[in-house]
């Protein structure tokens, strides 16, 4: 399906859901450069490759899972707060992709509701979302916060239809990872597939 007709698509939903990192914004730069500087601290080094194969998961999972893969993470607490400090120190340098932004905004325009969903922390979404002047317009945010079992599981998705008061079926969400898309399969969700900031597949529910 080519961009046209997934956003020929668009308009028959409720609600749009969006991730957040790599989606919404193009922030894995910047989550990749944090995660490497932290596990450098820790004397391990890793590639960019693994941190897309986990994104949209929360940070304390991709922890633990360098701890089950044997690196030394010391307190796995500890190690995930380093590493959103350092995110959050370049969060006001993060840009919206272009295209994903103008799809919510004509969304909104037309009277659908539209929805964050992110395993990222709350207080980066809604500083985003703030910084990016979204936040007035945006109808419901879950971060990694607000669900104890984060995607691949469906509860971040199916928390935000909640929100939104809107059927899972009606709702379309928009991610970039392999999770979020698991997520949105798992919650009876259609999705779109979005790749630094284009369209490039839609995958529905069922």
């Amino acid at each position: 399906m080519t961009a046209e007709e997934i956003l020929s698509r668009i308009p028959q939903y409720q609600g749009l859901i969006f991730d957040l990192d790599g989606t919404l914004v193009d922030s894995m730069p910047w989550h990749v450069a944090a995660w490497q500087q932290v596990c450098r601290e820790h004397g391990f080094e890793i590639g960019p490759e693994v941190i897309y194969q986990y994104g949209g998961m929360a940070s304390s999972g991709i922890t633990e899972i360098f701890k089950i893969e044997g690196h030394d993470v010391g307190d796995p607490a500890a190690f995930t707060a380093r590493k959103i400090e350092l995110y959050r120190m370049h969060i006001d340098k993060i840009q919206t992709f272009a295209e994903i932004e103008k799809i919510l905004r004509e969304a909104k325009a037309r009277g659908q509701r539209v929805a964050v969903g992110t395993g990222t922390q709350r207080v980066n979404v809604n500083d985003l979302l703030a910084v990016h002047h979204l936040s007035e317009i945006v109808d419901a945010v879950v971060s990694s916060d607000d669900v104890k079992q984060h995607k691949p599981n469906p509860d971040t998705f199916l928390k935000a239809a909640e929100l939104m008061g809107l059927a899972p079926e009606n709702c379309l969400v928009f991610d970039d990872g392999p999770v979020g898309l698991q997520a949105a399969k798992n919650g009876g969700m259609d999705c779109v597939e979005v790749l630094k900031g284009k369209l490039v597949g839609f995958y529905p529910a069922h």
